[in-house]
């Protein structure tokens, strides 16, 4: 979990000597990049406690509104994504709210779009694009994420969320897995994680 975040400080570290190189170097740009690179840190710091106190009773379930957290989740991911030139389209109802763990629902999101990332670049699909649409629907809030990628095969699509079931390489795991999510949103937050596929791609809801 902490892979992604670690290289998002690293290319915006990376970032620096070329900026100053190029004379873009200006007091603006070193601000926002500190506050991304806190952002980051932040999040990662987070992270340890949410998986330190993720069997733990004294779980710090809260009314949240699910865009804010989707919001610093596509932030913390944006660099990546960016360098990856993958584009998001979002449109999400701002006053959608949840009850559970803001972290651990981000945690979640963090694992499907890494997923979504890793498929779009292995099939060097030409216009890299991940639609991720937030609604409040049947008195429930309903968030989306597809990708263009062409979808899951169908001999594995029903497997994804299999414990330890990944096409990954040992080295290659985005962090807690689909196992984990589906857990996270159902047991902790009693929602459903689904899995479709769709004319262009995946699409993976989760619905709280």
């Amino acid at each position: 979990q902490w892979r992604q975040p670690l290289n998002t400080l690293g290319l915006i570290i990376q970032e620096l000597p070329s900026f100053y190189e190029q004379g873009m170097f200006t007091k603006q740009y070193l601000d926002e990049s500190v506050s991304r690179a806190m952002q980051v840190i932040n999040y990662m710091s987070q992270t340890i406690d949410g998986f330190r106190n993720f069997f733990g009773p004294e779980k710090e379930n809260q009314q949240f509104l699910a865009a804010t957290v989707l919001e610093q989740t596509l932030a913390i991911l944006q660099a990546a994504f960016a360098a990856a030139k993958i584009t998001f389209d979002v449109e999400a109802d701002p006053h959608a709210e949840i009850f559970g763990s803001p972290n651990e629902y981000s945690q979640v999101l963090v694992n499907i779009l890494m997923n979504a990332k890793d498929a779009l670049l292995e099939r060097k699909i030409a216009e890299p694009t991940i639609f991720v649409r937030l609604r409040r629907q049947h008195g429930k809030t309903a968030l989306s994420i597809e990708d263009n990628a062409g979808g899951i095969p169908a001999d594995i699509i029903e497997k994804v969320f299999d414990p330890y079931f990944t096409t990954k390489g040992p080295d290659k795991g985005t962090g807690i897995g689909l196992f984990m999510s589906k857990t996270i949103v159902e047991k902790n937050m009693k929602g459903t994680l689904t899995v479709s596929n769709t004319e262009q791609g995946a699409r993976f809801c989760i619905e709280v």
